[in-house]
């Protein structure tokens, strides 16, 4: 009979070999051409056989994922005193907006594959996806969504929109401008993503409400 005690364990196990598959991965990312890094090769200096590799990762995609959304927990963590110190949405959007154009300017491959990975795998559950939030994994949208529910509690941003819509929007426009600026590199990241809010803030910035008149036509 399986005990608490005994899943408690396995989940340890597993957690330790998907952050050493992980470690390694991200060294030879880091170390080799994105596209010149294979599955055997990881394999091979993480000392495990392919079939351990394969049973807890099942393309060099996911653990590209899973290595990039490691490192933007760390990022995030690092970011989190200046985003206190910072005032205001667009300040504090902004130091991470910034902060991400200085990785994406030095990862353009591995951000280029990390998006295709996503895009294709809408929908598809993971086979082996645990049932809480791996804590080692950081997500982008839920900084968004701090910082718009903290705009929106100010009075910056419009509360005639949920969180959850603006967040979602928010979001989309970030992945529209990375992918715009993959397609064009010679564009300045920074400076996209410094338009990218200012067409954000045009549309949710908090607005008082229109005279009676302008609303119903009259003069």
């Amino acid at each position: 009979m399986t005990t608490v005690e005994d899943l408690g364990r396995r989940e340890r196990k597993r957690l330790q070999m998907v952050a050493h598959l992980v470690g390694v991965a991200g060294r030879l990312f880091e170390t080799h051409p994105y596209g010149s890094v294979t599955m055997e090769q990881i394999a091979l200096e993480a000392d495990v056989a392919k079939r351990t590799l394969y049973n807890h990762f099942p393309t060099k995609e996911a653990l590209l994922a899973h290595w990039l959304e490691a490192e933007l927990k760390c990022d995030l963590e690092q970011l989190a005193p200046e985003l206190e110190r910072r005032r205001g949405f667009v300040a504090r959007v902004s130091a991470e907006l910034d902060a991400s154009a200085d990785w994406c300017g030095r990862h353009p491959t591995h951000l280029a594959a990390y998006l295709r990975h996503r895009f294709l795998s809408l929908g598809d559950t993971p086979p082996q996806a645990p049932a809480k939030p791996d804590p080692d994994r950081g997500d982008i949208a839920l900084l968004w969504r701090a910082l718009i529910a903290d705009g929106q509690a100010a009075g910056e941003l419009s509360e005639r929109f949920s969180t959850t819509q603006l967040t979602t929007w928010f979001h989309h426009l970030y992945l529209g401008t990375l992918m715009r600026w993959l397609m064009q590199p010679k564009i300045a990241l920074r400076d996209e993503f410094a338009q990218m809010v200012e067409l954000f803030m045009d549309g949710a910035a908090h607005r008082t409400a229109p005279p009676e008149h302008a609303r119903d036509g009259t003069h």
